[in-house]
């Protein structure tokens, strides 16, 4: 089986369909997303409408809980609070229950997998560092953790002794391939699809191939301008708007 394993869209519906099509080409059976599908861009209907159009086994992020006015925007910067508030104004009512249904992580996904927003800890804790990885591998039940929110594609993993464990990575012309076998534990970020912060301003997705034991790291160049163009026309804030220019 091979999954496509995405996260952080925010309502980014260019970026969605360049990683949709480029996933398409490199095969895929299901679709797993670790949340966020909306917040700061543009197009929160269509990015709910394609994901459902998957039938993407998702969970929810903290921008989709607040989007659907199950929490407020207290814990939100600025600019994150002005464009939730902008999304909740756009969003019909069919599409905020859809968003206050979705599941909260960690959800379990087989046998050997699951998914979490921010962390297993809690949805909203960031895994930024070795020692945030560490923590959440301690307590994981699972082998393979996929998480998003950081919104940089990353890879931690641990040994059966849980100690901090590097696994081979090697570079194709399409794609970063990380192994994924043997005794270890995975946490796996696939980036973020529609507001990447890794210095790198391409769409970052993922392919996990169970049966080759590896994962696969893409990134894809979509229509940035076109999507800042439909956010300068709704008034987004011009931070938000820049940002994607520069994937951070």
């Amino acid at each position: 089986m091979r999954f496509f394993v995405l996260s952080d869209i925010h309502s980014n519906i260019e970026a969605l369909e360049a990683c949709t099509r480029r996933a398409k080409l490199a095969g895929y059976d299901a679709v797993y997303c670790c949340g966020d599908i909306v917040g700061y861009g543009p197009n929160p209907v269509e990015a709910i409408d394609a994901i459902r159009e998957l039938g993407a086994v998702t969970i929810r992020g903290n921008h989709d809980r607040v989007a659907a006015s199950q929490d407020e925007a207290s814990e939100f910067n600025p600019h994150a609070r002005r464009a939730v508030f902008w999304t909740r104004s756009v969003l019909p009512d069919t599409y905020r229950n859809y968003l206050a249904s979705l599941p909260v992580g960690p959800l379990s996904i087989g046998d050997t997998a699951q998914l979490v927003h921010g962390a297993i800890t809690h949805e909203d804790d960031y895994i930024f560092t070795g020692a945030d990885a560490a923590e959440n591998l301690r307590i994981s039940s699972k082998k393979m953790t996929f998480f998003g929110h950081s919104h940089f594609p990353v890879v931690y993993a641990s040994d059966s002794a849980g100690n901090p464990a590097t696994p081979p990575t090697y570079e194709f012309d399409e794609f970063t391939a990380v192994r994924c076998d043997g005794n270890q534990r995975f946490l796996i970020n696939p980036g973020s699809v529609g507001q990447p912060r890794d210095n790198d301003p391409r769409a970052s997705f993922l392919i996990w191939d169970q049966e080759r034991a590896r994962l696969e790291f893409y990134r894809v160049e979509y229509p940035v301008e076109q999507t800042q163009a439909k956010m300068w026309e709704a008034h987004l804030p011009p931070y938000l708007i820049e940002r994607l220019s520069h994937g951070r």
